[in-house]
C-alpha cells in the first residue's frame, strides 16, 4: 500500500505512543469518538480497543477497501473529506471526542472548523506539527505567538502533551510532531461584534513588524484612529504580537465606541 504525498500521509509506528494517545482521550465504553485520517488503522485498533463508538474519516478512496474489511464491524467508515462534507450530517446529539493524526496540510483549516462545532466536543485530542503546536500554546510577546494562538485559546484550554520525534513515522516527515489536548472553554465574554472583532485582531498580525497603529488602517480611518489616540491609553506603536487576549479585548471595546 503506497504511502501517498498528496495526502500528507506519515503512519506513526510506535504501538506505545498510539496506546499513549489513545488514553489522553480518557474514553468511557459507549463514548462517540471521531478519528480524521486513519491511515492504515494503527490508531483505530487503540481506540477500538477502549469500547468506543467511532466514526473515522478517510480521503484516499484506495484505503476505503482496506478499512473497510478491517474495522466495518465495529467502526462506521467514511470515505470523505473532513474539511468538505456537512459535519452536521454525521455529529450525533450527544457531544463527542475527536482523536486524530493529523495530516499536516489541513491543520489550521480543521482547526478554525472546530472552533465553529466547539459546542459539540467534549475533548480533542491531535497529533500535529510541533511548530503548530508550540503557536497553539504560544503566550503574547513570544515568535510563536499570533492570530491562530488567540483564536484557539479565546475558546479551548490547551495542553501541550508531548513531542513525538520524525523518526517514529512511516515515511519520516522532515519536522517533530506533537500532540496537543483542547478542551472547549470559553473564558473571555464574546464582543457584541464578533465578527469585527476577529479581523481587527487578524488585521494587527497581518504585516508582524508593523506597529498596531500601521496594521489597524486596513480597518479604520485616520480621523477614528486619531480620535482613538487622544482617548486611549493604549499604546498603538506597540506591535500586535505584545498583546494578550483580555488587551485585545479591551482595546476592541474602546474602539466601537468610536464607530
Amino acid at each position: 500500500m503506497k504511502v501517498k504525498k498528496k495526502f500528507g500521509q506519515h503512519f506513526l509506528k510506535d504501538t506505545n505512543l498510539l496506546k499513549k494517545i489513545a488514553n489522553l482521550a480518557e474514553i468511557k465504553p459507549g463514548d462517540k469518538i471521531w478519528e480524521i485520517g486513519p491511515g492504515r488503522g494503527s490508531l483505530t485498533r487503540e481506540l477500538l480497543k477502549q469500547d468506543c463508538q467511532l466514526t473515522i474519516f478517510e480521503i484516499d478512496q484506495d484505503l476505503y477497501p482496506y478499512l473497510k474489511q478491517k474495522f466495518d464491524d465495529h467502526a462506521r467508515i467514511i470515505p470523505k473529506d473532513i474539511l468538505k462534507c456537512s459535519w452536521e450530517d454525521y455529529l450525533p446529539k450527544d457531544k463527542i471526542k475527536l482523536v486524530s493524526n493529523l495530516p499536516y496540510q489541513i491543520t489550521s483549516p480543521l482547526l478554525f472548523r472546530l472552533i465553529d462545532f466547539r459546542d459539540r466536543f467534549t475533548l480533542i485530542v491531535l497529533m500535529l506539527q510541533k511548530e503548530v503546536a508550540q503557536r497553539l500554546n504560544a503566550v503574547a510577546g513570544s515568535r510563536e505567538y499570533g492570530f491562530l494562538s488567540i483564536r484557539i485559546q479565546f475558546y479551548f484550554r490547551i495542553k501541550y502533551e508531548f513531542t513525538v520525534k520524525r523518526h517514529l513515522f512511516l515515511p519520516a516527515p522532515r519536522v517533530d510532531s506533537a500532540v496537543v489536548t483542547l478542551k472547549p472553554e470559553q473564558k473571555y465574554k464574546e464582543p457584541l461584534n464578533s465578527v469585527l472583532f476577529w479581523k481587527v485582531v487578524k488585521s494587527t498580525f497581518a504585516k508582524r513588524r508593523k506597529t498596531l497603529r500601521n496594521n489597524l488602517k486596513s480597518i479604520f480611518s485616520e480621523t477614528i484612529l486619531t480620535e482613538f489616540t487622544k482617548k486611549t491609553s493604549f499604546d498603538l506603536s506597540r506591535r500586535g504580537e505584545t498583546f494578550k487576549i483580555e488587551e485585545f479585548i479591551s482595546l476592541f471595546n474602546e474602539l466601537s465606541e468610536l464607530i
